[in-house]
């Protein structure tokens, strides 16, 4: 994705954004939709350990164990594809709209 911008945040700006768990090695909702500079933030209720990363991008979450989050920030409009590291069939995406 040249030239689009998604920014790491330690959470999601207050009353904005979206959520995503992650069960049964699935993200759930698969697609999310947020507006620039809102976070999306990534639950993991799995036993297994998750790491999102978004295509195209050097943006990455940390390694999720069981009950943890991270939240991505998401600065241009555009589709952010995404997958679990550790598990690459694990697929998902951002759209973020104006």
């Amino acid at each position: 994705m040249a030239g689009k911008k998604a920014v790491a945040s330690a959470a999601p700006p207050a009353g904005s954004g979206a959520a995503v768990t992650i069960n049964g090695f699935a993200f759930g909702p698969g697609g999310v939709t947020v507006e620039p500079g809102k976070a999306v933030t990534w639950t993991n209720t799995d036993d297994s350990p998750h790491q999102v990363t978004v295509a195209g991008t050097s943006l990455k979450a940390g390694s999720l164990l069981t009950g943890q989050t991270a939240s991505l920030t998401f600065k241009d409009a555009g589709v952010f594809n995404y997958n679990c590291a550790l598990h690459p069939s694990m697929k998902g995406s951002v759209q973020v709209t104006k």
